[in-house]
């Protein structure tokens, strides 16, 4: 039985690229679908600054689910040169 979406664990990768692969690491990022594997789902994208290039945020039924994701799909990317993986917890969600 899957999870839905509400239950699903929470996830942020940064990544740090080669400077020179920013366009074609964007390209490549824009171009996941939301539902790019079993069991994971986008939420969004962010360009960041200072020690890390970009931001995912994720939703995967589980970690097994999410290092697949990211080891398949994000770090197989050219250009990436290290990434993060935090799983995270809501505390309170703010909305407007």
């Amino acid at each position: 039985m899957q999870k839905s979406m509400e239950s699903k664990q929470k996830y942020l990768v940064l990544v740090k690229l080669n400077p020179t692969k920013t366009e074609s690491f964007y390209n490549s990022l824009m171009s996941i679908s939301e539902m790019p594997s079993e069991g994971v789902r986008l939420n969004s994208t962010y360009n960041v600054f200072g020690e890390w290039d970009f931001a995912v945020w994720f939703e995967a039924n589980n970690n097994d689910d999410a290092v697949h994701f990211v080891g398949e799909k994000i770090r197989a990317i050219d250009g990436v040169v290290e990434t993060v993986t935090m799983p995270a917890t809501p505390i309170k969600e703010y909305r407007m």
